[in-house]
């Protein structure tokens, strides 16, 4: 979750005389970095760090530096030696901060921020809120609630930490917190439109308020530039409150508006896309995926990457397990893929790319599986499986099945027109830029629905199917068959996704909290007028 207002400048590097009193090296390392000169200012700042190996501004700049040079690996080991000397000021902090969390050092991001509690009263309002925005960025959410609440208490005013604070406390259950705090932002704010949009996601809870919502929604969006970042939220919000009024001419108008300015905004080609997921296929094929990787050892925990399109239900899938004594709830982790980008030594804008696929020759699979579960097992939280929960990992499950022989998946789906307009509807922000036009969300579903065609055929009775539907419908027999696929018994607690406690950071944060829902029909029939090109892309005859 980020807040759109800004906190405090990455001032890492720029300002030596709060280190060591400024000097020569440094001016040079900073004029070097300020033009770009990447391999330059990393050989000064390697220079400086050597010379003080105790000063973590020295290694923050040398790891910005080898990071913008390409060389991921060289940028991790200077995070963590920047980690180990520790930051000496909040500048530097927040550096820290960003970086470890760019490279999802999950646990070195909350053993700072811990570190950091002793010096709160040095940091202003917007350095806290900036930390406690990145600690939700990592699903540390109990850690920055903390730190939105003294935030709160510092400036009762601060409009991006009352934001923020009521996402955070709608993650974590707390639902007439969540309105509370998004009330607030909005009274100080009242065009901060990304408070607005969060705020609709519990209008569940208040039906009686939604006219009123969203007759303040078309106000304030009067106010702000069409096509704007602004515009953009205050559409896709009263879009949810309108398609809920049952005002489907209305909503459409509001979604397309915002879809279609969210979409002008990316770069994005689908064809690109399909590249990668005929490379992935020609890649991942059953001979591969059956060479050695990493066992786990006995008593060890042990993975279950849950994946699909998004809005196909794996966080319920997810939510429900986690009721199981034997699973613990791991969220939406980069793990696999962070472990991925160091074997290879290079990061991809997502999770893989085509020169990720290209460098795996070179991988040494037992290591990066054994790196994968060092890295990770901490969220199994002491049980003997952990969720992985982060639906694009379905393009990595044949380099996941390769490392860790001893992973389980699951496949969690919904028809095509289900899920793909449940994703026509939702504001992502730029991991998902497929979602904004009809015929490229299409063309995504074909190339997913394709991939894990091939998955199917190369791992085996080592994937689940799940639909979504029978979850819902007969919630006991599916759970019975997820449970079985990891050789565990059935237990009642997984009937209780309301159940209280953990946090649940995705679109269905809310939804999710209100357990199993019967089923109904399809969100999209009110559109299906203005659905034609999405149906024609999917393969499907409208009545």
């Amino acid at each position: 979750m980020t807040t759109p207002p800004p906190t405090n400048a990455d001032s890492s590097t720029t300002a030596p005389g709060a280190v060591r009193g400024g000097g020569g090296a440094w001016q040079q390392a900073n004029a070097l970095a300020a033009a770009a000169d990447w391999p330059a200012a990393a050989a000064c700042y390697a220079r400086i760090a050597a010379a003080t190996p105790d000063d973590a501004a020295a290694w923050i700049g040398l790891a910005k530096a080898r990071g913008r040079n390409g060389e991921y690996r060289a940028m991790h080991a200077a995070t963590l030696r920047a980690a180990a000397a520790g930051p000496r000021t909040w500048p530097h902090a927040l550096a820290l901060a960003r970086l470890l969390r760019d490279l999802h050092e999950t646990r070195a991001l909350d053993a700072l921020a811990t570190a950091l509690a002793a010096r709160a009263h040095e940091a202003a309002t917007d350095d806290m809120v900036a930390l406690a925005d990145l600690l939700g960025g990592e699903d540390l959410h109990r850690a920055a609630l903390e730190w939105l609440d003294r935030a709160n208490a510092r400036d009762r005013a601060h409009a991006p930490a009352a934001y923020l604070r009521g996402g955070t406390r709608l993650f974590l259950g707390d639902m007439p917190g969540a309105r509370r705090d998004l009330e607030r932002a909005i009274a100080l704010a009242p065009h901060f439109a990304h408070a607005h949009r969060r705020l609709s996601q519990l209008r569940a809870t208040d039906r009686d308020g939604a006219a009123a919502r969203v007759e303040r929604l078309l106000q304030e969006r009067s106010r702000v530039a069409p096509g704007s970042e602004h515009d953009i939220h205050f559409s896709h919000a009263l879009f949810d409150e309108l398609h809920d009024l049952g005002e489907h001419e209305a909503a459409w108008q509001a979604l397309t508006r915002g879809a279609a300015a969210r979409r002008a905004g990316l770069r994005y080609d689908a064809a690109d896309d399909a590249r990668l997921f005929e490379a992935i296929r020609a890649r991942c094929d059953g001979a591969f995926v059956s060479g050695p990787g990493h066992h786990h050892a006995a008593g060890a925990p042990r993975p279950l990457f849950i994946v699909g399109m998004f809005r196909s239900g794996t966080t319920l899938l997810e939510r429900m397990l986690g009721g199981h004594a034997s699973i613990a709830e791991g969220g939406e982790s980069m793990g696999f893929a962070a472990a991925l980008r160091h074997a290879v030594d290079h990061r991809a804008r997502g999770v893989i790319d085509l020169e990720t696929l290209r460098r795996t020759g070179g991988v040494d699979w037992p290591a990066l599986g054994a790196a994968f579960i060092a890295g990770n097992a901490w969220r199994a939280q002491g049980r003997a499986w952990w969720t992985e929960k982060l639906p694009t990992n379905a393009l990595l499950l044949g380099l996941v099945a390769r490392a860790l022989p001893d992973a389980r998946f699951v496949h969690a789906w919904r028809p095509p027109m289900d899920v793909c307009f449940s994703n026509l509807r939702m504001l992502y922000g730029g991991f998902a830029p497929w979602s904004y036009e009809q015929q490229e969300l299409a063309a995504w579903h074909r190339g997913h629905a394709a991939l894990m065609a091939h998955w199917r055929a190369v791992l085996g009775e080592r994937l689940l199917d799940v639909a979504h539907a029978d979850l819902v419908r007969a919630p006991e027999h599916e759970l019975r068959r997820v449970l079985a696929h990891c050789g565990l018994a059935f237990a009642p607690g997984v009937l209780q996704p309301q159940r209280a406690g953990g946090a649940v950071a995705t679109a269905s944060a809310a939804q999710v909290r209100d357990g199993i829902r019967a089923p109904r029909r399809p969100d999209w029939w009110p559109y299906r007028a203005h659905l034609g090109p999405l149906a024609a892309g999917l393969g499907i005859q409208l009545d």
